[in-house]
């Protein structure tokens, strides 16, 4: 099996396509964040995958899909991560009760990958449990070989779906010769309405590939200090989020990226944020897909950047009619909250903690100015941390939590840096390390 490198590129991009949502369908499973591991796609030989995952005290799942393309997925499941999945889906009380357990966990992730697979391509797309002779299966070996996968090899995507402290499991996506010359050869509608195959689209992936590399560029040379991510946080509430640095840097990054023409980052809710896009160039470069590039930066922005977690999902698109692409953002609660409090706010806590309180004895005894005693009530309001009556104010639940939490991170040390929002700045620091790795030898990472 002969496959350009750049071939691998745009079957990794479809495989990424389909793993993020499986991870997705696991998140809202088990109602907790789901993370996936870089995935690597190579041409391997099917005894080379028992290396890969080890064998003892595995759990497996295996789908086919078919029609229009084909394919299939693998669901290995370490005992460990099987038994959390386990812990936190349903009581299990057995092993073959664990097992049917994470068959049906897969076959919901199975299913919302050859979903995105089928949405993207525009064709219909079934998926399937195979069809063996369990008889004769004892072994992983034995089930890769029932499945067809000989010593030939075959060209698999894999990636592995977890949490902080467990691998919940490792999720294989293959494909033979028979399935690429399938998808390489499903008719699409190109970026001028005309049908096109896959193989000819590879260079509308190309394009894509050039943004991503842009985006990586920024991730790695932006720094963003705490005063300004907590600046973002506050003036969501209190007022002046249109001036806010972080927001401008947001959406110049993704301009300068070339994700597209116009973008604006704006408020939905309390910590629900929703991203627009106009003139979106990753609509135009891929067929009836969602905009997988552009929820992966912005995921990636606040989650390596920001140090804040983040749910990304697009609520509309071009390809499906929208008037823009727009992706809604829900921040967790926990890592926003570290960033958020000022020693304003634990003053007036402080004083909360004791029982309501009218805000001018609030003013009285905090000692501090009134327009910051307004302000700082007003972020807290916002937030759900303290709610008014009238003039009254009193501490929730929440902020009870809040407060005992600020105690802990507040005050944090914090160093000044003046440009740290420069686009022209930033662009002149990943021109000169490029240049750097170009004077040194070094290879991009795709080809080492």
């Amino acid at each position: 099996m002969n496959l350009s490198s750049f071939a691998k590129d745009a079957l990794r991009e479809v495989g990424n396509i389909g793993s993020s949502h499986s991870a997705g369908s696991l998140s809202e499973i088990l109602s907790s964040k789901v993370e996936i591991t870089p995935p690597v796609i190579d041409i391997i030989a099917g005894k080379d995958i028992v290396k890969k995952v080890g064998e003892d005290g595995m759990i497996v799942s295996a789908y086919t899909f078919g029609d229009a393309i084909t394919g299939t997925i693998l669901f290995f499941y370490p005992l460990t991560g099987a038994q959390r999945v386990g812990q936190r889906v349903g009581r299990v009380s057995s092993i073959s009760e664990l097992d049917s357990l994470l068959q049906e966990v897969s076959k919901k992730m199975a299913g919302s990958f050859v979903k995105a697979i089928s949405d993207f391509f525009a064709v219909d797309v079934k998926v399937s449990s195979p069809k063996l002779d369990e008889s004769r299966i004892n072994s992983i070996p034995d089930l890769l070989s029932a499945l067809g996968v000989g010593e030939n090899g075959v060209l698999f995507f894999n990636t592995s779906l977890q949490d902080s402290d467990v691998t919940y499991c490792h999720l294989f996506f293959y494909l033979n010769e028979e399935d690429i010359r399938r998808i390489m050869n499903v008719e699409l509608q190109g970026i001028e309405g005309e049908p096109l195959n896959f193989s000819e689209l590879l260079g509308s992936f190309e394009k894509v590939f050039e943004v991503e590399e842009r985006v990586n560029d920024f991730l790695e040379a932006i720094a963003v200090p705490v005063y300004a991510r907590r600046a973002f946080l506050r003036s969501s509430a209190a007022g002046g989020f249109a001036e806010d640095r972080l927001r401008r840097l947001i959406e110049n990054m993704l301009v300068r990226s070339g994700i597209g023409e116009r973008i604006s980052l704006e408020i939905k809710a309390p910590l629900t944020y929703l991203l627009r896009v106009e003139g979106c160039n990753i609509c135009a470069m891929v067929p009836g897909g969602a905009c997988h590039t552009t929820s992966t930066a912005i995921g990636r922005f606040f989650m390596e950047n920001l140090k804040i977690g983040v749910t990304v999902r697009e609520v509309e698109c071009r390809n499906s009619g929208g008037e823009a692409c727009v992706h809604e953002l829900s921040l967790e609660q926990i890592d926003a909250f570290s960033v958020l409090p000022t020693a304003s706010d634990i003053v007036l806590l402080n004083l909360l903690e004791k029982g309501p309180m009218q805000l001018q004895e609030i003013l009285q005894k905090s000692d501090l100015p009134k327009e910051e005693v307004n302000e700082a009530l007003k972020v807290l309001e916002y937030y759900g941390i303290v709610e008014r009556k009238g003039d009254e104010v009193n501490m929730t639940p929440l902020g009870e939590v809040f407060l005992t939490f600020a105690r802990n991170v507040y005050p944090a040390r914090e160093e000044v840096q003046e440009d740290w929002d420069d686009m022209d700045k930033i662009e002149a620091k990943i021109k000169d390390k490029k240049e750097q790795a170009t004077e040194s030898g070094e290879k991009p990472p795709w080809e080492m």
